[in-house]
């Protein structure tokens, strides 16, 4: 057990420093365990949530397909064509443009994409970039939280304990929906004044400098081929399960999102298959692998049974082992990257899932999937989504730092995860979950 958690916190210690590739770290950590004899090459391949790669994989796949057609640059500019580039009307469309494509799209595409873009929207508005792309992280992780495929440890939960698309989608999708319009008027409030004076700036000129910089046509035959591989891929995750048993073909996740890919790197041009697998985020994909091993080596020596233990007989109540799952790790999440959190608490809502006397699992899934997709906005290492947005304004000389991010972040924040627990505690009260 020693051995395992001294490997597992040096890692972590090295991917939170954010200095070194957190893959190659994820990676060195689980070929540690091997190494020291705390797994061995089996327990790595039974540890390993290959349903969960398989899902990435062709997600990321089909978002590779509509960021080369150029599809995410034409629609956020049609949006901004539709209110006339105000930019009250702006800041509202590229909130909500970051909850609603992160329910379908990984976090970390979105925000690269909306990063980039709202950068460039606000230097030609003279708006500070910071408190905007704060509000779309924020947005994004809340949006994520609505679906199975929206944040990683969405991902991770219901990969690993067995709940689809449509679960994610009934239970957690309107809790998220509401916390969105609470955080997009708490942001608004936050960046009133500033975009009050954004307006002085928009000129003909300014919006003739927009356009200039989003001239690009999108390309119709990638679109068409990634917008019916995306259609497909979230259609069968929706309905896997049904068509499972209706043909009796086993459909998991992995093969929901890997088929479509699949079927449409094979209708692209060779060309294209090449410039769509060079854009596959496959640094995520490999740090999953490496994450699954560093966890597993927690599981092989049973410190998540132990953890559970001690959830389970701390907690005087159902309900209050319900918010202790919403608020500790969603808390904790803030300080450590969400992805391995989930991970490691799923394996804990397993050995409680087995305890008598327990809240059922399915609500503890839901408490804690808000918790920790919510709680991961409160610092710029808590989600993936975070540390994308915040490098990528570090790396064009926008001074963020740690704290200007928690003057902005932390309390609407704590707002949105106290109303989801509210919720939560309301629907392990009518039976609804």
């Amino acid at each position: 057990m020693i051995t395992a958690v001294a490997i597992f916190l040096i890692a972590y210690a090295f991917i939170v420093s954010e200095k070194f590739p957190r893959h190659w770290v994820a990676l060195l950590g689980g070929g540690a365990l091997l190494a020291f004899g705390v797994l061995t090459p089996q327990d790595a391949l039974t540890y390993i949530n290959w349903e969960t790669l398989g899902l990435l994989s062709g997600m990321f796949i089909l978002v590779s397909i509509l960021h080369e057609a150029g599809f995410f640059s034409w629609l956020a500019l049609n949006a901004m064509r539709r209110v006339n580039y105000h930019p009250t009307a702006l800041f509202i469309i590229l909130v909500l443009l970051a909850a609603f494509l992160a329910m379908f799209i990984d976090s970390i595409t979105v925000m690269l994409f909306l990063s980039a873009l709202t950068l460039q929207l606000a230097r030609l508005l003279k708006l500070d970039p910071v408190p905007v792309i704060i509000a779309e992280v924020c947005a994004a992780n809340t949006g994520g939280a609505a679906t199975l495929v929206g944040d990683p440890p969405n991902v991770i939960l219901g990969t690993t304990l067995g709940f689809g698309f449509s679960d994610f989608v009934t239970h957690t999708g309107p809790i998220s929906a509401l916390v969105a319009v609470i955080l997009l008027v708490m942001f608004y409030r936050i960046n009133r004044e500033a975009l009050h004076h954004a307006r002085e700036a928009l000129t003909p000129e300014t919006i003739a400098e927009i356009e200039r910089l989003h001239h690009e046509p999108v390309h119709a035959h990638l679109t068409r081929i990634g917008l019916i591989g995306f259609g497909a891929a979230v259609l069968l995750l929706i309905f896997h399960l049904p068509l499972s048993h209706l043909t009796g073909i086993h459909i998991n996740a992995a093969i929901a999102a890997l088929t479509p890919a699949a079927l449409a790197l094979i209708a692209l041009k060779p060309g294209e298959v090449k410039s769509v697998i060079l854009k596959v985020d496959g640094e995520s994909i490999l740090f999953f692998g490496g994450l699954f091993l560093l966890i597993g080596g927690l599981e092989k020596v049973h410190l998540f049974e132990m953890f559970a233990d001690v959830l389970a007989n701390a907690s005087t109540s159902n309900g209050g082992l319900v918010m202790a799952l919403h608020w500790i790790p969603g808390l904790a999440s803030g300080v450590l990257d969400n992805v391995p959190l989930a991970l490691a608490m799923s394996y804990v809502l397993e050995e409680l899932a087995h305890t008598p006397g327990m809240p059922a699992l399915a609500l503890m899934v839901w408490s804690l999937a808000l918790g920790v997709d919510l709680g991961g906005s409160l610092t710029p290492i808590g989600a993936s989504a975070n540390v994308v947005a915040y490098t990528f304004m570090e790396r064009n000389h926008v001074k963020v730092g740690w704290k200007r991010w928690l003057a902005l972040a932390v309390p609407p924040t704590l707002l949105a995860m106290m109303v989801a627990s509210l919720l939560v505690a309301a629907k392990g009260h009518f039976g609804w979950y």
